[in-house]
């Protein structure tokens, strides 16, 4: 399945850093400047772990139906999609036409720079099992001196069709285990989740949304050492081409004390989002 650009580029947090520092007599009541850091890198390496999800959407949607499904084969597979214009993409299938099994490595050498100036470096190895649709197929995301805008990327990233799936809105639950990114200082953030979505597709691509289900979780550590989890109060709902989240609310818990909540509203396709610091609550724009 081949996740829509936008939603690949869940950073939902990251423009926090624009926000500024909300003001408060308290310390523990206002957003502060390494509050502010912590969340937008938590939301950098979220949306850098989702992008390897939708790169593996893509390849395994690319092989021809003979080299995907036809029994034990091996060759290359081209994919016009920007982000591989300068990657080699093989496959290695080595199950039947019944249970189509294998593993598509795509190899960015030392360097491959997309459209948008991302550049990324090292294999991603996707060691697939079933049919994209198929209810219960997985897919085993595994990196080998994979890194993107020089932040490294390391853990195993399994998704799985969710029973009850369809190709209109395929549904995939995806458990991150020992995550982590390594940043060009060599601070190293960690991260675990496990994370359900659906991605509802209409007839018009243009109207397509993601929805992050509520149960979905995070937890790890900064890369200052803070600990931090992730969950959702309500589920999130992404449209295209609005950037951030329309509606849904994310909660924050940082160094199991400090909790900070957004808000993004009622679906409406803005930058308007509610900010809640231990109790003290803000309305800002986003910029």
């Amino acid at each position: 399945m081949n996740l829509p650009k936008l939603f690949a580029k869940i950073v939902s947090l990251a423009f926090i850093a624009s926000i500024g520092i909300l003001s408060s007599c308290k310390e523990e009541e206002r957003l502060t400047a390494g509050d502010t850091q912590d969340i937008s890198e938590e939301a950098l390496t979220d949306s850098y772990f989702q992008d390897t999800d939708d790169l593996g959407g893509i390849a395994i949607e690319s092989p021809e139906e003979s080299q995907y499904n036809g029994g034990r084969t091996s060759g290359s597979i081209t994919i016009t999609d920007d982000r591989f214009k300068c990657a080699t993409v093989t496959i290695e299938a080595t199950g039947t036409t019944e249970n189509p099994q294998g593993i598509i490595t795509v190899d960015f050498g030392t360097g491959c720079i997309d459209n948008r100036l991302n550049t990324r470096k090292g294999k991603l190895k996707f060691a697939y099992n079933g049919r994209r649709f198929q209810p219960g197929s997985t897919v085993v995301m595994t990196t080998e001196n994979y890194s993107i805008n020089d932040i490294k990327l390391e853990g195993t990233r399994t998704s799985t069709n969710v029973q009850g799936s369809t190709s209109d809105a395929p549904k995939f639950n995806v458990i991150l285990a020992n995550g982590k990114a390594t940043f060009p200082d060599g601070s190293i953030a960690e991260r675990e989740s496990n994370i359900t979505w659906e991605w509802i597709r209409a007839a018009n691509p243009s109207e397509d949304y993601l929805v992050i289900d509520q149960k979905s979780t995070a937890y790890g550590t900064t890369r200052g050492g803070r600990s931090y989890e992730v969950s959702l109060v309500e589920a999130l709902k992404y449209k295209r081409f609005c950037g951030i989240a329309v509606d849904g609310i994310k909660r924050y818990l940082l160094d199991d004390e400090k909790e900070i909540v957004i808000d993004y509203g009622d679906g409406t396709c803005d930058k308007a989002v509610t900010i809640t610091v231990n109790g003290v609550t803000r309305n800002l724009n986003v910029n």
